[in-house]
């Protein structure tokens, strides 16, 4: 499996910080680049027949959050600056990740392990990817995760 170019999407969750480690690691160890990615997806309101966006005010603080928070993901890997880029995206999760795979090697990325009713109704992030993706697929579990 070629590592090279690797992605790790990061939602913020201590899942998702445990899958970063593991990407870190193995770019870290084969001389490869990183990238992290956030991918936000803005909030519609249906209400009647109309659908009102997210206001750009909360957008932007959102976008500014994400900032910050990646900021402190890429502060805490091993992988040079050098080899490591932080991409912020808008839209939906899976679909972000899946449109952009082709540009990677390996996606390295954190299950919630949701089951039953859960993972109907959220449906799973990694479970798309892995069957839309170009590009080969690790999906870590954190040891302490249970499934629900």
């Amino acid at each position: 499996m070629k590592t090279q170019r690797i992605l790790a999407p990061v939602d913020g969750s201590e899942l998702s910080h445990h899958a970063l480690r593991e990407a870190d690691k193995l770019a870290s160890q084969n001389g490869g680049e990183l990238t992290l990615m956030f991918v936000h997806q803005p909030a519609t309101v249906h209400l009647m027949d109309d659908d009102f966006p997210e206001p750009p005010e909360t957008t932007e603080l959102l976008a500014a959050t994400a900032e910050k928070i990646m900021q402190r993901c890429a502060v805490s890997c091993t992988t040079p600056e050098a080899n490591r880029q932080i991409v912020i995206e808008r839209g939906s999760p899976a679909q972000t990740i899946i449109d952009r795979s082709g540009e990677y090697d390996l996606i390295v990325m954190s299950t919630h392990g949701h089951t039953g009713i859960k993972h109907f109704h959220l449906g799973s992030v990694a479970e798309r990817v892995v069957r839309g993706s170009h590009c080969d697929v690790l999906v870590v579990k954190h040891p302490s995760a249970t499934t629900d």
